[in-house]
């Protein structure tokens, strides 16, 4: 259960200038558009994500990388897309899962992205510069312990869908099964167990 903020009580009017995922959201706005002034419409700063995903491990999945960049799966597939059009990745079919696509950079990608990084880094600078040093590296510290906690939500998420999905296939299975063996019962011809009467 999520806990109550006991600075803005529910019942109190809502000041968006005070919401969490907000002040996050301006946060990253403001690094999004210092990295769009460096690079332009040539790259946005959430292609640059997939792009150093992408180089940190060649040939992640989709999946993967929705959990390395925490881009939803649907806003990913586009971007993929438009990514693969332009020359930046390439996709193929994954040998640990055939049902997968593996994801890697072509050569102008690993080009683009290092071309990129350093406009990256000053998207980092616009937002940790304007605090303190030491405020600034609590901050990163708590930006890092909010990711990792939840990836640990997620894969825990993960794991209990698997299970809830076994459960369920298991149940299907003995339910087929019985109904099987219910169909077989009822073909089954009936027997006469009484005797003929003698004449």
């Amino acid at each position: 259960m999520a806990r109550k903020m006991p600075d803005h009580p529910e019942s109190g009017p809502y000041r968006l200038g005070l919401s969490t995922s907000h002040l996050l959201h301006r946060a990253e706005q403001l690094a999004a558009e210092r990295f769009t002034h460096l690079v332009g419409d040539a790259l946005t700063l959430r292609q640059f994500a997939v792009l150093a995903a992408a180089a940190e491990t060649p040939g992640l999945s989709q999946s993967d990388l929705v959990r390395a960049t925490g881009i939803d799966r649907s806003t990913l597939a586009d971007m993929l897309k438009r990514m693969e059009k332009r020359g930046l990745i390439a996709r193929a079919a994954s040998e640990a899962d055939a049902r997968a696509r593996s994801v890697t950079l072509t050569p102008l990608g690993v080009a683009t992205f290092h071309g990129s990084i350093s406009h990256a880094r000053a998207a980092d600078a616009a937002i940790l510069d304007l605090l303190p040093r030491t405020k600034a590296k609590s901050f990163q510290n708590i930006l890092t312990k909010l990711s990792k906690l939840a990836d640990e939500a997620a894969a825990k998420a993960e794991r209990a869908a698997r299970r809830q999905a076994k459960r369920e296939a298991r149940k299907k299975l003995r339910e087929a099964k019985r109904k099987a063996r219910a169909g077989k019962e009822k073909a089954k011809p009936k027997r006469n167990g009484g005797r003929k009467a003698r004449g």
